[in-house]
Formats: C-alpha cells, structure tokens, sequence
C-alpha cells in the first residue's frame, strides 16, 4: 500500500472520490466506479473498497436527499431484492478471494466496462432482467464498488429518464451500502487509519455530490462519461500490468 503521504495515493484518492461524487449525483451512467480501480493501483483491492465505503455511504445521503421527490419505491424494491442476493453471495466469497484475483476481477471490469454501452440494447432486454442485473449489481458493488453498470444497463433498456434513473439509483446504492457494512465487518477488512483518511477525504466527498448536482444541466454528460470510461480502460490496463510484470 502506497503510504497516506505519498503524493500519488492523495492524487488517486482526490481524484476517485471527486469524480466519485460528481457521477452519483449528476450523471446517471454509472461511471462513479473509477475511485476503487485507481486507489487498487498503490493499494490491494479489498483496503481500497473498505476505505471507499464509508464516504460512498455519505454520498448517498446527500444524493438521496437531492432527488427523494422523484424516486419510485416499487422500481427500487424490485432491483434491491435481487442485489441482496448478490451482496449475500459475494460477502461469502470475499474471505476466498485472493489479492490477486480481486485485482484480475477488477481489471477486467475496467476493460468491459469501457465498452459497456455498446452492449446494453442487448444485454438490457434479457428474460428477467431486474433479477439478473440487480444481483450482478450486487455482487460487484460488494467486491468492487462497481455496482453502477449493470444497474445502468437495467435502467437504460428500460428508457428510463436522467432524473428518475439518479433518483432511483440513489436509493438503491444507499441501500446497499448499508447492507454491505455486514460483509465488511464479517471479513474484517476495517482499519482505523481507513477511517482516518476518510474524515480527511469527506469534505471532498460531499463538495463532488454538490457539485455534479450543480453542473449536470451545463457539462455535457456524454463526454464527461466518456472521459471516464477512457480512464477505467487504461486503468485496467495498468492494473492487468501490475499483475503481469
């Protein structure tokens, strides 16, 4: 692990949380998840998602109270249930994964991630979809915090509206991250210097939500996503080589 005053792990950090932040409550492709592939970089993947957690727990309640008005509980319940399944699944095999199989997971997700649009048309008419793309949600969000594609897909198939889609993910991910705090604590991944640097990197957390919510209607969202997606392409790129060499 990169140490905490190490510059690069500071520009990592600062930039994951930031952009972080600005996806959840600004832009509804789900391309929050780059804050647990760029930390991975100087540090394992299970310390990067137990650091990231508590601080994506505050942005969902920025978010949520953002967008309440416009969130369709009966939409939510559908997709959760099936996430439930996967947080279960997924909170089970996280004490068998190694390092380097999280790291393999992670490094591939980047890379399909980076492509993902060109495959929900497909992908989102699938027989049960809401089961299928909620428990997959569920499963990488718990190992990764990675849960904002599929969930993207599911949302995109069904033409759902920018608003309605923040709104809805927004409760989703809360949520989830609650029930994900029990896999955490049952794999004991916490550490005190994790919740150290969060209270550091909270300002900037909550500064992101705010911000997104400000510049959504200005920025335009394709290339702020596509941004993002370039940068998970070579971030697994990077991390499939950190493996490899």
């Amino acid at each position: 692990m990169a140490a905490p005053d190490s510059p690069l792990f500071w520009l990592l950090a600062i930039t994951g949380v930031l952009l972080t932040g600005i996806s959840k409550s600004g832009f509804a492709g789900g391309a929050g998840v780059v804050a647990v592939p760029l930390l991975s970089l100087v540090m394992p993947v299970q310390q990067a998602a137990a650091l990231m957690l508590p601080l994506l727990l505050i942005m969902d309640m920025k978010t949520v109270r953002l967008y309440w008005s416009t969130v369709n509980l009966r939409e939510v319940r559908d997709i959760g249930l099936a996430a439930l399944l996967g947080i279960a699944l997924a909170g089970t095999a996280m004490a068998s994964l190694s390092s380097t199989s999280l790291q393999w997971i992670l490094a591939l997700f980047c890379i399909v991630f980076a492509s993902w649009q060109q495959l929900t048309p497909l992908l989102g008419k699938l027989p049960g979809a809401a089961f299928i793309w909620g428990t997959l949600s569920g499963i990488s969000s718990t190992l990764l915090h990675a849960g904002g594609p599929p969930i993207s897909i599911y949302f995109l198939s069904k033409g759902t509206s920018k608003k309605v889609w923040l709104a809805q993910a927004a409760v989703f991910f809360a949520l989830m991250n609650v029930v994900k705090l029990i896999p955490y604590s049952m794999n004991n991944v916490w550490r005190l210097e994790f919740f150290v640097l969060d209270l550091i990197l909270l300002p900037l957390a909550i500064a992101g939500v705010y911000l997104g919510h400000k510049i959504q209607a200005h920025l335009n969202e394709a290339v702020f996503t596509l941004c993002c997606r370039i940068l998970l392409g070579i971030t697994g790129t990077l991390l499939l080589l950190k493996i490899l060499l």
